[in-house]
């Protein structure tokens, strides 16, 4: 099964990313008040490529089609996640009595900010995503970065979602003062251990293919885990600790923005229009209405190409 996007339905185990149609109390707000800021930045040509697999093989996964480098104007869609409805619920069966902080991030099934005058909550480790309505589909944006970078610091990553362009490694820097953490894809058996010194070089992970991993520890830190999502898009981002996100050097036309929460059944989606070099704010609204939120992560097989 591709996962050349995430905004078709992704089946893994009892996990679907559910492309919703926009709720009745979402909202999406279109400013075309801000210039971009992007750096200027120019992708190489052909595939990022940090795994330990042939060129071809990456950019047959990421650009079956052979399609050009895109080369034309761009702009750079950013905004706010919210979630609505139910609360996140008390994930189970986590200890935290080595690391009492972890259960700031760990201890309900996903993270969400304090509630605003109308309920909404913001909504951290949101996968986002723009895929083409009706504007450009003859060429493909590359990824300009070779790795994704995480963190660890007060027992716990800086996400509980990262999304990779297929390609990129995974780089994983230990920032805590305590503990030593070997972080390692549980789907993806490798003899190796990893070991993230404190303050060490970051340890290098490298899926093997498209599809979702599971971060997790290998020295029995039990509460420490992350999804990884790894795609053939480059147009994405995550949402932060405040639901914030940017996805820049988007092609200019008729885009469509999709959102995915991988502890919510529902998802997001809207049409937005890119300017040339103007940022478009889209803010989005995911509604959470049943009480038992679907788990953030599971002991999953990668999905093949």
């Amino acid at each position: 099964m591709s996962l050349r996007s995430l905004g078709f339905a992704i089946g893994v185990g009892s996990l679907a990313l559910v492309a919703c149609k926009t709720a009745p109390n979402s909202t999406l707000q279109l400013d075309g008040a801000t210039a971009l800021a992007d750096g200027g930045k120019k992708a190489k040509p052909g595939p990022v490529n940090e795994l330990p697999i042939p060129k071809a093989e990456v950019e047959a996964a990421i650009n079956r089609d052979h399609l050009p480098d895109y080369a034309g104007p761009t702009g750079v869609v950013e905004g706010t996640v919210y979630v609505t409805g139910d609360p996140a619920p008390p994930l189970m069966g986590k200890n935290f009595d080595k690391c009492p902080a972890a259960a700031d991030v760990y201890s309900h099934t996903f993270r969400e900010g304090p509630p605003r005058a109308d309920g909404s909550r913001a909504l951290p480790d949101t996968i986002l995503e723009i895929i083409p309505a009706s504007g450009y589909t003859d060429a493909i944006v590359r990824e300009k970065d070779p790795n994704v970078h995480a963190t660890i610091a007060n027992c716990a990553y800086n996400a509980r979602t990262y999304v990779m362009t297929f390609g990129q490694a995974l780089e994983v820097k230990n920032e805590h003062a305590g503990p030593l953490f070997a972080p390692y894809f549980e789907n993806q058996p490798s003899p190796a251990v990893l070991v993230a010194t404190p303050g060490g070089d970051p340890v290098r992970l490298y899926p093997k293919n498209l599809g979702r991993y599971r971060m997790v520890d290998r020295v029995g830190n039990g509460w420490l885990e992350a999804d990884v999502f790894v795609i053939a898009n480059a147009s994405h981002a995550v949402s932060d600790v405040v639901g914030h996100f940017r996805i820049e050097g988007v092609p200019v036309g008729k885009m469509k923005l999709n959102a995915f929460h991988p502890a919510i059944e529902h998802g997001f989606n809207a049409d937005v229009d890119v300017k040339d070099g103007i940022v478009t704010t889209a803010d989005v609204v995911i509604p959470n209405d049943k009480a038992a939120a679907r788990p953030a992560s599971r002991n999953l097989k990668p999905l093949l190409k």
